[in-house]
């Protein structure tokens, strides 16, 4: 039985299956034995599931000729009904980015039909962004897909386990969220 066979048969959480974090880990041990990487093997693991999240809900909304940035819009529309609509500054600070960046985001939604851009009511000023009936339909879409990819991801977790590293990353998130 080869090596890689071997980990295959034994169970992912053991400890003599090692994944690359493990493997950069040993050989940072070997080259800085005076350092200490508990640290690296926490935010090593979530930055590796981050590439592999990334990848495959890129692969999921693909489908819909949408990135993460445009899906995030749509998203955060869909979740404010009955009129699904927001301010750009409601948006902006809902997906996290600049004025410009949600602007090209606007921007290419609106070319494709999946949201409006109108002037508010209470302010003539002032821009209301809304998800049109196309947009509605492709965010309810591709948000079927993406629980689906998430809980296939977290699937690898029982559920307890799933609400203890919930909650662990919520006290990581709350000393860094501002």
């Amino acid at each position: 039985m080869n090596d890689n066979s071997k980990a295959l048969n034994e169970r992912p959480d053991s400890p003599q299956v090692m994944d690359q974090i493990d493997r950069i880990v040993t050989l940072w041990k070997r080259a800085r034995p005076d350092l200490d990487f508990k640290s690296t093997e926490v935010i090593g693991r979530l930055v590796r599931m981050e590439y592999f999240i990334t990848r495959r809900v890129l692969l999921d909304l693909a489908r819909y000729d949408l990135n993460v940035g445009e899906f995030d819009v749509l998203a955060a529309l869909r979740r404010h009904p009955p009129y699904f609509q927001l301010s750009p500054n409601q948006l902006q600070a809902m997906v996290l980015i600049s004025s410009g960046a949600l602007t090209n985001r606007i921007n290419r939604l609106e070319s494709r039909g999946l949201v409006t851009r109108a002037q508010a009511d209470h302010d003539r000023r002032g821009v209301i962004v809304t998800l049109t009936e196309d947009g509605f339909k492709v965010v309810e879409e591709a948000v079927r897909f993406h629980l689906a990819a998430e809980a296939e991801l977290a699937g690898a977790l029982s559920g307890e386990e799933q609400e203890q590293l919930s909650a662990l990353l919520k006290k990581m998130l709350l000393l860094v969220e501002e």
